[in-house]
């Protein structure tokens, strides 16, 4: 604020009428430019006693210190806006920054389960035969394969006959415990 704006303000502040916007501006003016506060006291000091001796009231023993008290009231006044502002822009900001972090983490989990249900859909029958054959009793081997390969030796030895029960051994326990949590599952829906 230049020294003619400060001085255009000097009567609207004695009657408390400055604008809002410039409070600040002039608080701040008038407490570093000595010779518009030296105009201000002046000014303060004629209107506020010409209107306490046409009020009938109490004249004032010191105008200089009920000036300096207008001013801080205006400039703790001026401080609660700005730093409501201040505040009021920050809870946006952070606001805004919550709600973007977490339209990221939401997009970041749709691709995630996008990309997820892709591989799903490329492994096919793989996925399901790597994470069910405990399940299913599928092994990596192809017994058919394995057994015809033994037909055409036409040489069966004792490990390949050990192998096939130890095999027909391990699939039977397994169909078994599968009819037991199926015996469990009904019992338990019933």
């Amino acid at each position: 604020m230049n020294h003619l704006e400060a001085q255009s303000y000097i009567m609207p502040f004695i009657d408390g009428k400055i604008p809002v916007k410039k409070q600040s501006d002039f608080v701040l003016h008038m407490c570093n430019c000595k010779k518009c506060h030296e105009e201000l006291e002046i000014y303060y000091t004629l209107m506020v006693g010409m209107r306490q001796l046409d009020n009938n009231q109490e004249l004032s023993t010191d105008f200089n210190r009920d000036l300096e008290n207008e001013l801080n009231k205006l400039k703790v006044k001026a401080n609660n806006k700005k730093r409501l502002s201040l505040s009021l822009f920050s809870i946006v900001f952070i606001f805004m920054i919550m709600i973007g972090a977490i339209s990221y983490t939401g997009g970041l989990a749709r691709v995630y389960l996008f990309e997820q249900n892709t591989k799903k859909e490329q492994q096919g029958q793989y996925y399901f035969r790597d994470s069910l054959k405990d399940k299913l009793c599928i092994e990596t081997t192809d017994r058919v394969y394995s057994s015809e390969q033994i037909q055409k030796a036409d040489v069966i030895s004792d490990f390949d006959r050990i192998r096939a029960y130890n095999r027909m051994k391990n699939d039977m326990n397994k169909i078994l415990e599968i009819g037991e949590e199926l015996r469990n599952a009904e019992v338990t829906t019933d």
